[in-house]
């Protein structure tokens, strides 16, 4: 059987291979093929008869002093979404960026973060979690700056400020798990957190919680996340709010919900969960530029799917596990066209892309048909995921779950105000000057256009796919 460490280690050496090679066309290649390799390598995984994980321990060495990787259904499925997503976005990025250093160094960078996205998904070690994790933060500043403007510098700089707080922490709440259970091993803490004093491990779970709940951009710690996500080229958009805060947030719910299962973590993120929905969706709604408000709505969007998976029922986590992978498609969708957008017109400001849809007609089509899948349009994807989150709440009988259904449906039409809103723009009359402008151009080159219509299947057709959705996140 293929060994699990190959997600790390493909990635990993094609990184450094991609510096090397330092050419454009050399990247381009090594970074499509070693994205496809992962896709087959993901792809065999969630074939597989994983009944029971499939273990691996490195260099023979056992835990707790040795690393050990695990490989699970749902890690399988993550593992897919993420390969694809990145293959995706790297064929999307070959017409997207011009600069030929820029596409090395852009490649190598974003092949560094989805091996540290792999490592976290796959280590059951605290410390190696950590280190995982630093490499995903580090990458991450790294490709928001990447367009190397005063906005994209200070928004990395705000993440890189905020994520250090959270590396901090984790840090300090992985020495307080070391210092009673001897081990880093995830089974070996949650042991001895059970046995440990409650106050002890309600104080080394908060920490753990606040440290990682940055990067998975839960309320209150999520105010990095709209400059970044705005200001960081649209390939990356896509990659931080398609794949990398959902599986921050899986991890998150995962470790809360074994390690430190001795502490009733579910209540607390539940209404961090609502406040969250609330105050992206509103943000959303009044914003101006289209970049700020997808990611105003990523805000909102994580919060709906921490809501379900803090339900406590099979229900719920199948139907926050629907949705994470409805958002992957359709913010996708959205982030890479919005892209296109501001390479054709010049501009950021949603009133400049008046009647730009009858310009680029398939692209505002695609654009049209991702945003009614957000806001839950049926037959789309997004319909049935958020019928199946309020189907569970309503069904759970958890505290808070009434409540959460209503704010749920008040955050929906808060996010139809101001999709619609665009949308309408799009199709508006009279056109701008810079709209004018993109008469007899191509509206979005042939790769990128390839990547959006790879991302648009998941979201038309996803309903097809609720029943190989994994929901476990015992670990």
């Amino acid at each position: 059987m293929v060994s699990p460490i190959l997600f790390i280690v493909v990635p990993l050496a094609a990184a450094f291979l991609t510096v090397l090679v330092n050419r454009n066309a050399g990247a381009r290649i090594l970074a499509l093929l070693t994205a496809l390799t992962l896709s087959a390598l993901a792809w065999f995984w969630f074939r597989a008869d994983l009944s029971t994980p499939v273990s691996v321990v490195i260099a023979g060495i056992a835990p707790p002093m040795g690393i050990q990787l695990s490989m699970d259904r749902l890690s399988a499925a993550l593992a897919l979404l993420i390969s694809v997503s990145g293959l995706l976005v790297i064929l999307y990025s070959q017409s997207y960026l011009k600069s030929e250093e820029a596409q090395s160094k852009h490649y190598a960078v974003l092949l560094l973060l989805m091996a540290a996205s792999f490592g976290i998904l796959l280590t059951r070690d605290l410390f190696n979690l950590f280190v995982f994790y630093e490499i995903l933060c580090i990458s991450s500043y790294i490709l928001v700056a990447s367009e190397e403007t005063k906005a994209s510098f200070e928004a990395s700089l705000k993440y890189l400020l905020l994520g250090s707080v959270g590396s901090l922490f984790m840090l300090v709440a992985i020495g307080l798990a070391y210092r009673v259970s001897g081990s880093l091993a995830m089974s070996d803490i949650a042991r001895a957190l059970g046995k440990a004093d409650s106050s002890y491990a309600m104080l080394t779970a908060a920490l753990f919680v606040l440290g990682m709940g940055i990067e998975a951009a839960i309320f209150p710690v999520n105010t990095w996340l709209p400059d970044a996500h705005s200001s960081a080229p649209s390939s990356i958009s896509a990659v931080l709010s398609g794949f990398v805060i959902e599986l921050a947030l899986v991890v998150l719910l995962r470790i809360s919900m074994t390690v430190f299962s001795s502490v009733n973590l579910m209540l607390p993120l539940r209404y961090m969960a609502l406040a969250g929905i609330l105050i992206g969706e509103l943000a959303a709604f009044g914003q101006t530029e289209l970049k700020r408000t997808l990611a105003y709505s990523s805000m909102g969007q994580v919060g709906l799917m921490l809501f379900a998976l803090t339900l406590g029922t099979e229900a719920g986590r199948q139907a926050g596990m629907a949705h994470l992978v409805m958002h992957t498609g359709a913010k996708s969708v959205l982030f890479l066209i919005a892209g296109y957008f501001i390479v054709r017109t010049g501009k950021r400001e949603i009133k400049s892309y008046s009647g730009l849809g009858r310009r680029m007609p398939l692209t505002g089509v695609l654009f049209v048909i991702a945003a009614l899948s957000l806001v839950g349009v049926p037959p789309l994807f997004g319909f049935f995921t958020k019928f199946k989150i309020l189907s569970a709440a309503a069904a759970s009988g958890a505290t808070g779950a009434w409540l959460g259904i209503a704010v749920i449906l008040l955050g929906t039409v808060l996010e139809a105000s101001y999709l619609f809103r665009v949308a309408r723009t799009l199709y508006s009359d009279p056109e701008g000057e810079n709209v004018k402008a993109v008469k007899g151009r191509m509206e979005m080159d042939v790769p990128a256009l390839v990547a959006v219509f790879g991302f648009t299947l998941l979201v038309i057709f996803g309903s097809f796919l609720l029943p190989l959705i994994p929901s476990g996140l015992a670990l």
